[in-house]
């Protein structure tokens, strides 16, 4: 079960790259400033460096991840990660084939909770870092909306440079939001290895960053190669289907999102890249309806925590019948 369990976790890694990381380079592909290949190659580049750099700053998230749960070692550990890692693997590959974006984020966080209950009680549940998780999902929608209010301000700005200026401000700000999302996904699934190691080591409680630091790496690969292969058909369903954008709007959608990862990586909070994203680029359609294509990523959100509470909770239920 321990090679099972970390095989898992690799695929789940590599699809949050897969799926998630699109989002730092919608826009950039959307307003046909960079082809969707260079854009995904420079985005895992930027995704690497993110990692690498915010746990320097800050390693709240990975620490939030790594304590969501409380979990002693053994095989029951193993259930409660192995579980979670099935229920937003099948999720989130369903999603990713109909070009939903999802949040693994979020799945995961739902999956290790409902086999936590399995093999223990609400007592395995850490209250304080839901409560963390719930403000993360309230400033991912609200903070990002609000910011980008205040940075609209800067639109006329920039719409008063040449058109080749313009087109490399969002480069950069492509790499920034590239960036941000390798600090704040990266750290989750670094705190989700150090949770898998105490498990195997028997540990009550994750040890410090520095004593694992082949961890960051360990992880980073993995999502520098999800990252580097890229999702077209999420980047297509959020950027071309959805709001029309144009290049200055994509630089004020991207540079909202890097401040709302950013201050929730700062303070612990741990959000979802696509939520930010997709928020910012919401802000553009002054009150208007939500069209069709957006329907359905709005649909995947609400379902995300109850499908992969209820698919964890059962596959627990299967795996703890099975071995006892």
């Amino acid at each position: 079960m321990p090679y099972v369990t970390l095989i898992a976790m690799m695929v789940l890694i590599f699809m949050n790259g897969f799926t998630d990381a699109p989002n730092a380079i919608t826009t950039v592909v959307a307003t046909k400033v960079l082809p969707f290949k260079k854009a995904a190659r420079w985005s895992a580049i930027f995704n690497l460096l993110g990692i690498f750099m915010m746990c320097r700053i800050s390693f709240k998230v990975a620490d939030g991840i790594s304590s969501i749960v409380v979990l002693n070692g053994g095989k029951l550990g193993l259930i409660v990660i192995l579980s979670s890692m099935i229920s937003c693997i099948i999720f989130s590959g369903i999603a990713s084939v109909l070009g939903i974006p999802t949040s693994e984020t979020h799945g995961l966080i739902a999956g290790l909770t409902g086999s936590a209950i399995v093999v223990g009680d609400f007592q395995q549940v850490n209250k304080i870092e839901w409560l963390y998780v719930i403000l993360g999902l309230i400033w991912s929608i609200l903070g990002c909306l609000i910011i980008v209010k205040l940075i609209s301000v800067f639109e006329n700005r920039l719409y008063q440079m040449d058109l080749k200026r313009i087109k490399i401000f969002q480069r950069c700000s492509s790499y920034g939001l590239s960036f941000m999302h390798g600090a704040q996904d990266g750290q989750k699934f670094i705190g989700l290895v150090m949770l898998y190691f105490c498990i195997i080591k028997g540990n009550d409680q994750a040890t410090t960053l520095m004593e694992n630091i082949w961890i960051i790496i360990f992880v980073a690969m993995i999502m520098f190669w999800g990252v580097s292969v890229g999702g077209r058909k999420i980047v297509e369903n959020i950027g071309t289907h959805t709001v029309e954008l144009d290049n200055v709007k994509g630089i004020v959608s991207d540079i909202a999102t890097i401040m709302t990862l950013f201050l929730a990586s700062l303070f612990g909070f741990p959000v979802s890249t696509t939520h930010v994203k997709t928020m910012s680029i919401i802000a553009f359609q002054n009150n208007a309806s939500p069209s069709k294509k957006m329907i359905p990523i709005f649909q995947a959100w609400i379902w995300t925590f109850p499908v992969c509470f209820g698919m964890s909770y059962l596959m627990a239920k299967i795996l703890l019948a099975s071995l006892y």
